[in-house]
């Protein structure tokens, strides 16, 4: 599952282009444009309730260290800290992936996905879905044009750092 988590058009259209590497995680998920922050968290609840067990989840969205979501901070842009996804992958996601992706740029090594596993095993420890999950995620910006790396090829691809969650 590909699940698209910010309005902005370019990164939205870039995701559906045929090189974008997005077919390779299965159903194409954009979160409506538009919507309030209330309500992309909903439809982004109802898609990880959707993943099913072993299937790839990536996550695409602009980001830093702390937060993924819209680039901007403005009052319609959408946001959702390390935190604020640990508890939605802990709450609403039900099957255990294959793998995770967070496809996003980040600055630093202690990075989005690295803060997120580790409030995931601070917080969540019954949330045996996810013991065992390699999350990946970058340390460095991304260029939009750069293709998504397939599930398989994560543990070959350089660019992206793993994290494995243990409950």
């Amino acid at each position: 599952m590909f699940i698209v988590a910010t309005q902005d058009p370019r990164t939205r259209g870039n995701s559906e282009g045929p090189d974008s590497g997005a077919e390779a995680w299965g159903a194409l998920l954009p979160i409506d444009a538009g919507l309030t922050q209330a309500e992309a968290d909903q439809q982004l609840a109802t898609y990880l309730a959707g993943v099913r067990a072993r299937e790839p989840l990536c996550i695409r969205a602009h980001g830093n260290d702390e937060e993924i979501g819209d680039a901007a901070a403005g009052a319609k842009d959408w946001g959702w800290t390390y935190k604020k996804l640990a508890r939605m992958l802990a709450t609403h996601l039900t099957a255990k992936p294959s793998v995770v992706l967070i496809r996003s740029c980040a600055e630093e090594v202690t990075n989005f996905p690295t803060q997120m596993a580790v409030r995931l095993e601070s917080n969540w420890p019954g949330a045996n879905h996810l013991d065992g999950v390699v999350i990946y995620g970058y340390n460095t910006s991304v260029n939009i044009h750069t293709p998504i790396p397939s599930p398989q090829q994560l543990t070959k691809n350089v660019q992206v750092q793993p994290v494995i969650v243990a409950l």
